[in-house]
């Protein structure tokens, strides 16, 4: 299904997949994407809240609803206004709190905690589950009726382990970091292949601890030596590594493409200017002095470049 189809209508989305696949991060893509760009983004965690809690998080309580309610509170529904309310872990609804969530899917309304007067919610609700919802449905501990109001639009994200272009997104996370941290990490053919005959349990999340634990290192190469002891575990994905171990490029070439084409982009932003350029990327002055060198760049064409657009007046 295409993303741009779900961000663009009102229907809700759930969206289902292992812990770190990237749940909460496609949530916030889907927002950004739709007309509720610049509406408030609310996120609730329902396997963090007690149960006796939940209405009165989502849907607000009057003062004196209950004891301790020394105060009116605005519940998430409100406070998404015409944004987006996501609502993680949506697996962990009790029975009796899903009618609930029904009546708000169905109906489009709900009443605050003691209130008698009926609001109307008008935001845009995605869900997110790491449980198999479909079997929590036959088990009878989610219910039917719910969970096909809420699967308008469904989602499955695969585990990176089942991944066909695992290298590529093992590489495209160093990249991602590599201005964050101000230098290119340089790890040893060994080191690259234990990323990626590894199980990645704990998904994307995981991945992207395991790269900033190597940018921290502050080495100039890192080797399967200084692997954290995770990655020395059993779980190893051979079948992924079998399969692609001779179909990739070497991972030098990888970065050298990479690196020329952002100093390219760099120097056309600041007109060939070092000290715009320091501003802009983060890096230090020797190290884009360094890499212009290295990919033969020369800053002054880019200098030229801008005299002869401001000379014609574009």
């Amino acid at each position: 299904m295409n993303y741009q189809i779900m961000a663009t209508t009102d229907k809700p989305i759930i969206i289902q997949g292992e812990t770190g696949t990237g749940k909460t991060f496609l949530a916030k893509k889907l927002h950004l994407m739709s007309l509720r760009k610049n509406q408030p983004f609310i996120q609730l965690n329902i396997a963090s809240l007690n149960e006796n809690l939940f209405e009165s998080e989502l849907f607000g309580h009057k003062k004196g609803a209950f004891s301790g309610a020394y105060v009116e509170k605005v519940g998430f529904c409100e406070q998404a206004g015409k944004g987006t309310l996501f609502l993680d872990e949506i697996g962990e609804l009790s029975l009796s709190l899903q009618v609930k969530l029904l009546t708000l899917l169905e109906e489009g309304w709900y009443y605050p905690v003691g209130g008698k007067e009926k609001k109307t919610f008008k935001g845009r609700l995605i869900f997110a589950t790491n449980k198999n919802m479909e079997k929590m449905v036959e088990e009878g501990s989610f219910r039917r009726d719910l969970y096909y109001r809420l699967r308008f639009f469904s989602v499955e994200l695969r585990p990176l382990r089942q991944e066909n272009s695992l290298f590529k997104i093992i590489f495209e996370t160093i990249q991602s970091k590599q201005i964050e941290y101000g230098y290119s990490l340089n790890l040893t053919q060994d080191l690259i292949n234990q990323l990626v005959s590894y199980d990645w349990p704990g998904n994307y999340r995981e991945l992207i601890s395991t790269i900033e634990y190597f940018y921290c290192l502050r080495k100039k190469q890192v080797t399967s030596q200084d692997a954290p002891h995770w990655l020395h575990g059993a779980n190893t994905n051979k079948n992924y590594y079998n399969k692609h171990k001779g179909s990739y490029r070497s991972y030098i070439k990888e970065i050298e493409d990479f690196e020329q084409h952002y100093f390219n982009i760099l120097m056309e932003k600041t007109s060939g200017r070092i000290n715009k350029a320091v501003a802009y990327s983060g890096l230090s002055k020797p190290t884009i002095i360094s890499k212009l060198k290295k990919y033969a760049i020369n800053r002054k064409d880019f200098i030229e470049k801008e005299k002869v657009v401001k000379a014609h007046g574009f």
